[in-house]
């Protein structure tokens, strides 16, 4: 009779423990999801006040196909206005019929890349509810060594999807995102690294996208932030 009561107790205990771990755990993920989108809206909101530079490089194996070269900033409503600098593309062959073959390969390249572009800036997870239901997903890790949170989540944007993202501990602020997900039926392969300014702006510095049924890679590289 003792034995079965102690039984209970202990049974009883490791509910309670659980519980209370599990708000411990749920507490401590709404700590940090506050405190992501805290930095997030902090480091929008400065964003709104510059202008950058922006080179996007597109490559098939190792030739380049087009370069462009474009002035970024915000419309007092809230949306991008692309200005294009400078843009260069690869020299086409000087037969007639080779080269429209080649100058519509290549546009149809340049149209894949160019909105494939703007489908990877969703897993930057620009929404305030896109942070809070992808972490509350994902898998998480703490790293002591090099001071980052990283999350790992599946089906984000797309059935299949991965997302990989390193926050830094400080300021909670993004420090790398890869993705593996489906475009157009394409496998693509991308990896993202930012740059935290002393202010608190957070942006994407460097990007890299791969295709490889396609040989192709998408290069971008953001710089040159100065406020207007």
């Amino acid at each position: 009779m003792r034995r079965t009561a102690l039984l209970i107790m202990l049974f009883c205990g490791m509910q309670s423990w659980q519980s209370i771990s599990a708000q411990n755990k749920e507490a401590e993920v709404s700590q940090l999801v506050n405190r992501i989108i805290g930095e997030r809206k902090s480091s929008n909101d400065l964003l709104l006040r510059y202008c950058w530079t922006s080179r996007t490089e597109i490559l098939k194996s190792k030739e380049v196909l087009n370069i462009m070269i474009e002035k970024n900033q915000y419309s007092p409503d809230g949306k991008v206005i692309k200005k294009v600098l400078n843009e260069q593309g690869a020299k086409m062959p000087k037969a007639f019929i080779i080269h429209k073959i080649a100058e519509e390969e290549k546009e149809n390249i340049e149209k894949f890349l160019f909105g494939l572009r703007d489908y990877l800036k969703k897993y930057t997870l620009p929404d305030a509810n896109q942070v809070k239901q992808f972490i509350e997903s994902a898998s998480w890790q703490v790293i002591d060594s090099t001071h980052e949170f990283i999350f790992t989540g599946r089906n984000v944007e797309g059935k299949g999807d991965e997302l990989t993202w390193w926050v830094e501990d400080l300021f909670c602020s993004t420090v790398k995102i890869e993705v593996q997900t489906v475009f157009q039926k394409e496998i693509v392969y991308f990896t993202g690294t930012f740059t935290r300014l002393k202010n608190g702006l957070n942006y994407m510095a460097y990007a890299e996208a791969y295709i490889p049924a396609k040989k192709i890679t998408l290069q971008l590289h953001n710089y040159d932030y100065t406020v207007e």
